[in-house]
């Protein structure tokens, strides 16, 4: 059975913990994180800074047919040769929006939440927008992470976002905070003050309750759910004395009342596999990304350190799951393999068209004498499958084929739109430049043919 627990009625220590963009700094826990990244830092700037003449050209590796953002590497300004959880998505009037990650580099004292806009579908696009977080290192504003977005029926624009508790240090900075939520009604213009929104406590964060819990949500909410309502899978960090079960594992949540325009704080969200009902398989099964099949089915890809990427199912609309299983080109089929690395999965016709046409990201690879899962992110090869009607596993996929061929950095941390009727992968490609390029018709010219009852 799921565990089934609705947030609003559990307030997380709301009144004792403030959601400001003022916080004041913890001196001694930033003075031993500086100490710790200098180093870290200077060296990605230094290298970046050398690289700045060849952008124009190293950008065209990947072949995107879209250029967002180039990072301007020029940290006193804004901290952004990191650019990751990249989501677009189309707000009101065809207006595109994405939102990115951004910071000097990963974990960074400057790690914010920062928006772009587009008017021309995608052609140009605004200079960045911080939405929560700081912008350069000598800022007094706690780090925001993570931010995601979801559209109502009237057009308002939430963005939800992991804000970090200065002093409320667990055992990764950049995962321990609030879930907390701001919106806009013109566009992106203007925005609300941030608040919080209402998070359960369950058996796999600390017990000490002035930590806030891990949690990451690294894909776009999708209206798969019930009456149309958003879901969204969430990787829960396990508290270190629950590392000898699991490191991670993964939750979904429901958002009840979007269309009815509430205030952040008044959002009401539904948590589904929660406490011991977690999905896991070993140490991590996280990053779940979520399409729905033609029988009306959800099936979930997530990444795991097991060496392969897994699958499960839900037949109740995101309420319960199945347990995980190793993804196979087919019934019967070869493994595909795959270090703890992002692998998402998008539906090829549109977010919610449970159109049978998919398309997954893996790496091809595995040393499994390497006793560390977090191996190399060589070249990333796409996988084009079709719905199988009455297989075990119900999407089949073709050979791997050959998408990003950088040695290394490829971790994609993507999202999926149409544009004109044509899919659109948006990716930042090193974790820096900002991107998208279109899911032709050529992609699946070899996945198997699809099996409709």
């Amino acid at each position: 059975m799921s565990s089934f627990i609705r947030t609003s009625f559990f307030f997380f220590l709301i009144s004792s913990l403030t959601v400001s963009v003022g916080f004041a700094q913890q001196s001694s826990d930033l003075n031993d994180w500086k100490n710790e990244y200098a180093k870290r830092i200077e060296s990605t700037l230094n290298a970046r800074r050398a690289q700045k003449p060849t952008f124009e050209k190293d950008v065209q590796t990947t072949n995107p047919d879209f250029i967002v953002y180039i990072p301007k590497v020029e940290p006193e300004k804004l901290g952004d040769c990191y650019n990751d959880h990249f989501q677009v998505f189309e707000g009101s009037n065809g207006v595109l929006f994405a939102t990115t990650c951004q910071a000097t580099c990963e974990g960074a004292l400057d790690q914010h939440v920062a928006m772009f806009r587009s008017f021309d579908k995608g052609k140009t696009w605004s200079e960045p927008k911080v939405l929560a977080g700081p912008e350069t290192m000598d800022s007094d504003v706690p780090i925001a992470s993570w931010g995601f977005a979801m559209v109502s029926k009237s057009g308002r624009i939430y963005i939800i976002y992991n804000q970090y508790q200065h002093g409320k240090v667990s055992t990764n900075r950049q995962h321990t905070g609030l879930m907390t939520g701001i919106y806009s009604d013109d566009l992106g213009e203007t925005w609300s003050e941030p608040e919080a929104i209402p998070q359960p406590r369950t058996t796999n964060d600390s017990p000490d309750e002035t930590i806030p819990p891990e949690w990451v949500v690294w894909q776009k909410p999708l209206r798969l759910a019930k009456d149309g309502k958003y879901l969204v899978g969430v990787t829960r960090y396990a508290a270190p004395q629950f590392h000898s079960k699991y490191r991670t594992v993964t939750e979904f949540i429901r958002f009840e009342n979007i269309d009815d325009d509430p205030e952040s704080k008044d959002l009401i969200v539904s948590w589904f596999m929660t406490d011991d009902s977690v999905l896991q398989k070993g140490v991590y099964c996280e990053e779940p990304s979520i399409v729905m099949l033609p029988d009306g089915r959800l099936f979930s890809l997530l990444r795991t350190g097991i060496g392969y990427p897994c699958w499960s199912t839900s037949s109740d609309g995101g309420e319960t799951w199945t347990q995980p299983e190793i993804l196979l080109d087919r019934d019967g089929g070869a493994p595909f393999l795959h270090p703890v690395s992002p692998c998402p999965i998008y539906d090829w016709k549109g977010a919610e068209a449970a159109s049978g046409y998919y398309y997954a990201f893996v790496h091809n690879k595995f040393d499994f004498t390497d006793k560390n899962p977090w191996q190399n992110r060589g070249p990333l090869f796409l996988i084009a499958g079709t719905y199988q009607a009455g297989a075990k596993q119900p999407i089949w996929f073709g050979e791997p084929q050959l998408f990003a061929n950088r040695p290394s950095g490829n971790s994609f941390y993507t999202s999926s739109t149409q544009v004109d009727g044509k899919a659109v992968l948006w990716y930042p490609d090193q974790k820096f430049y900002l991107l998208g390029r279109y899911i032709n018709d050529s992609w699946f010219e070899k996945a198997p043919q699809i099996k409709l009852q």
